[in-house]
């Protein structure tokens, strides 16, 4: 048996000078607070100039190309999600805890505990001006089967 070796196109490298990827990376982490001659002057670009030199600046493919690549991973990282939002309420709590403030890092367990499906909370609201005793106690089993029916329904979604 051969095997075919396929040989994958190197995209090119697009080097930009220190003073564009300034400019761009002021761009991209005040994206939406700033202005390109903002941006500019603060890349360096002389303030008479900053005004061309942002315009043109965005005209460039390269600089149009790098801002679309970089701003895509950053936002990647501030995405939020499961593993994102856990990490930070445990490095939260652990900042409590080196401080010495274990009890206030409590809440911050807690909320890990319900984010990585440890335990959940489960509450039973009843009319308390029921008049009889046993519609209530068929209410709290009526809610005990629905909780148990959403549990098994849960688990079968997951598998």
């Amino acid at each position: 048996m051969s095997q075919e070796i396929v040989k994958k196109k190197a995209q090119p490298v697009t080097y930009l000078t220190e003073m564009q990827r300034r400019f761009c990376e002021y761009l991209i982490f005040n994206e939406g607070r700033t202005t390109f001659t903002e941006a500019a002057r603060h890349a360096g670009y002389s303030p008479d100039r900053a005004n061309r030199e942002g315009s043109e600046l965005m005209r460039n493919p390269k600089i149009q190309n790098y801002i679309a690549k970089r701003s895509a991973d950053v936002n990647r990282a501030f995405a939020v999600t499961k593993h994102n939002y856990v990490r930070r309420q445990q490095n939260l709590s652990q900042k409590l805890v080196d401080d010495g403030k274990i009890k206030d890092a409590l809440g911050f367990e807690t909320l890990i505990g319900k984010a990585t499906g440890q335990f959940s909370e489960t509450n039973y609201n009843v009319n308390i001006n029921a008049t009889d005793i046993k519609e209530r106690e068929a209410e709290i089993k009526r809610l005990k089967e629905l909780n148990e029916k959403r549990i098994t329904d849960t688990k079968l979604l997951k598998e």
